[in-house]
């Protein structure tokens, strides 16, 4: 049995920055989720202290739970992303194995369908995070809720966030061109 050392160590050059971009995916990832999880913890203990007036109580619980709900839905979004980790560098294995023994076609077969699998997790994994940046978004404008002057500043009535009256008055108002 012959092996092509040179051409082994050529086809893993390339391949392995497919790798690498990977795990920079995973410490984007693991940024944001940790994050997520610092902020949700730092506003869990601000309720526990319970020293808000009561509007701010209300919209601190919502930011609490709006929060628990990014920080499941980005820890989804990391293990879809170690998953894709996963398949992208054992693809680069047995692709490797496959240039060692052209004869076993299986290899290449495996090879193929996971990095597919592992590029179709990527996307998958982005998809969530664009989901979650949108959360984002309710987040900020929820969080100027509780006072006045920047909520009418933003076009928005203050009070809690739940409050009927207040959606529905934030809803009718025309802002000022």
């Amino acid at each position: 049995m012959s092996i092509d050392l040179a051409n082994i160590f050529k086809a893993v050059g390339p391949a392995a920055s497919v790798i690498f971009a990977a795990w920079i995916f995973m410490a984007f990832l693991q940024t944001r989720y940790d994050a997520a999880v610092d902020r949700y913890r730092s506003l869990v203990e601000q309720y526990r202290c319970g020293d808000q007036r009561d509007t701010r109580r209300v919209n601190l619980r919502d930011s609490i739970l709006v929060y628990k709900k990014r920080c499941e839905i980005m820890n989804i979004a990391s293990v879809i992303g170690l998953a894709s980790a996963v398949l992208l560098i054992s693809s680069l294995i047995i692709g490797e194995l496959s240039l060692a023994l052209p004869s076993i076609d299986v290899l290449k077969i495996v090879c193929i369908c996971g990095t597919l699998a592992g590029l179709a997790l990527v996307i998958a994994a982005t998809a969530i995070v664009i989901y979650e940046s949108l959360i984002i978004h309710r987040q900020l404008e929820a969080e100027l809720l509780d006072l006045p002057e920047l909520a009418h500043g933003m076009g928005a009535q203050p009070g809690a966030i739940g409050d009927e009256g207040r959606a529905q008055a934030s809803a009718s108002k025309v802002l000022p061109r």
